[in-house]
């Protein structure tokens, strides 16, 4: 049967309307896992953790034992305890358990004066995004024995420090002059400070207070987390709902946090079932698949290529062309990218004036730009 009649036929199936994405990360240890340029949660491995090297080459190695958790692209900012020049990552935890008082730490291995900089934390607070920035806690760290004399409604610092807090407590920010311990909601327990969780915004609410925020995510659906600012230039609060935690960045008066009972969607889709239209945007697809655009009507679950994981769908790399071939299918314009000693990446747009699909190799990822019946993505490359 040629490609156009199992589209024709396939056309008709049910469009799903759940939204999802998948994300393959890297399997080998000592294989590449991604580059500064790519979303934070697509630098990622499944065994060991994704080490950024420099802006170009990030890579999985072994996690150390004293450290597992690590946490690529993302600094601890703030509580800087000491700074340490030359190390190694596994080095960095090494000195941090060694070191009085640290709890965690910052490695950075690319830097301006061509030296690796760890830096030394006491805490795991102030949680941004940062390219090639890899941050862990030191898992054996004993917390001193200074319990906090505060109480719930006792003044906990300003925009210019956070002070302690009871463990029922956080330290919820009024105004750049006043921050207050308040009991945390039952719901959104684990504040986060003078974070915001950018991007990812489901609704705008104002005029609530931290709780109400909690609450109502709690009874929105779709809602993850949010993020609330107290004082605002139009002297209302605001509570912004998010379908996800990601984009952490320190933002001055915000309060952050997850709705703890968040269950996120799941996907019923096939490989082989429809996915939406360019009218509809891509809905989900099944782990392992991601949604090609065949034509506006139609798209489609199809396997991802296994040498061109984490395909971004309706998106163009702009830019940095190696070549153009024509007739190709996404699996085989991917082959062709692998093949390619030059080639780095690649966009795939299927339906042209001519008829005929148009397979772009690229030197490198050029400029993001959005085409609904374009679909990019990058090779694997293995290690040198």
């Amino acid at each position: 049967m040629q490609v156009s009649a199992v589209i024709s036929l396939l056309a008709a199936w049910t469009a799903i309307s759940s939204a999802q994405s998948h994300i393959r990360c890297q399997n080998t240890i000592g294989g590449p896992c991604g580059d500064s340029s790519r979303p934070r949660e697509w630098n990622c491995c499944d065994y060991g953790y994704c080490q950024p090297w420099n802006s170009g080459y990030y890579q999985c190695i072994d996690k150390p034992e004293q450290c597992p958790n690590q946490e690529t692209d993302i600094d601890y900012y703030g509580n800087d305890l000491e700074t340490v020049y030359g190390l190694q990552p596994d080095a960095c935890c090494a000195r941090c358990a060694a070191t009085s008082g640290c709890a965690a730490y910052t490695f950075v291995n690319e830097n301006p004066d061509g030296k690796t900089a760890c830096y030394l934390k006491t805490s795991t607070a102030g949680r941004v995004e940062k390219k090639g920035a890899v941050s862990a806690a030191y898992k054996d760290f004993v917390p001193p024995n200074n319990p906090c004399s505060a109480k719930v409604w006792d003044s906990c610092g300003n925009a210019n420090g956070v002070t302690c807090c009871p463990d029922d407590a956080y330290c919820q920010p009024w105004d750049s002059g006043y921050y207050q311990c308040i009991d945390r909601p039952d719901k959104c327990p684990d504040q986060e400070v003078d974070i915001d969780y950018y991007g990812n915004d489901l609704e705008t609410v104002y005029g609530l207070y931290p709780t109400d925020c909690c609450e109502k995510c709690a009874s929105t659906d779709g809602c993850a987390a949010y993020t609330f600012i107290n004082e605002n230039p139009d002297g209302r609060t605001a509570c912004y709902l998010k379908s996800l935690t990601a984009g952490r960045r320190t933002k001055k008066g915000a309060v952050s946090a997850a709705y703890k009972d968040f269950v996120g969607p799941t996907c019923p889709a096939k490989v082989g079932d429809q996915c939406g239209n360019s009218n509809s945007g891509p809905t989900c697809c099944p782990s392992g698949s991601f949604c090609q655009p065949w034509n506006p009507g139609y798209y489609q679950c199809v396997a991802e290529p296994d040498w061109c994981p984490g395909i971004e769908v309706g998106v163009d790399f702009y830019g940095d062309d190696l070549s153009m071939k024509k007739g190709l299918l996404p699996d085989t314009c991917c082959q062709a990218c692998h093949f390619d000693a030059n080639c780095k990446a690649f966009t795939f747009v299927n339906q042209n004036d001519d008829g005929q699909s148009a397979c772009y190799l690229k030197t490198g990822s050029g400029t993001r730009k959005s085409h609904a019946g374009a679909i990019s993505g990058y090779k694997l490359e293995p290690v040198e």
